[in-house]
């Protein structure tokens, strides 16, 4: 009887290390190239759309309180779209999207157009935040379209 509790009991040790294993594995994304020449991670790809994001909707909210042209109707809907964008794509890239090329090609082009929307209000140094984290998310995104999760 005691050996079958031992088989039990180290079968179940091992079922337990080995979903450890693979719970590590799962946590640590493929590696990819990036820029600067270093290995990019999914997960640097899905922090870069996370600070467009709420870059987005926090320069969203400084406009609001600036007036003026920070206004307009199509540069307000132009940052809530990239904010969305990036949110999207954060989440198909956390799940290992098989469509994850094609959400991250459209995040790729929202937040260009975001960012060279935003250098037209330069020398507004907000603004100029804004279009570099856009422009940042944008290559991370252009790159992880080109890579299988």
């Amino acid at each position: 009887m005691q050996d079958r509790r031992w088989v039990v009991g180290s079968g179940l040790a091992f079922a337990a290390a080995g979903m450890s294993v693979r719970l590590a594995e799962a946590q640590q994304p493929g590696a990819m190239p990036g820029m600067g020449g270093g290995a990019m991670t999914i997960q640097e790809c899905v922090d870069s759309c996370l600070k467009s994001h709420t870059m987005c909707l926090d320069t969203g909210r400084y406009c609001m309180e600036q007036g003026g042209r920070h206004v307009a109707a199509a540069h307000l809907a132009l940052l809530l779209d990239c904010a969305e964008m990036c949110q999207t794509t954060a989440n198909s890239l956390l799940r290992r999207s098989p469509q994850h090329a094609v959400v991250c090609e459209a995040c790729a082009r929202l937040c260009e157009a975001c960012a060279r929307d935003c250098e037209g209000f330069a020398p507004d140094p907000q603004m100029q935040r804004c279009a570099r984290t856009c422009q940042d998310c944008a290559r991370s995104c252009r790159d992880m379209a080109k890579m299988p999760l």
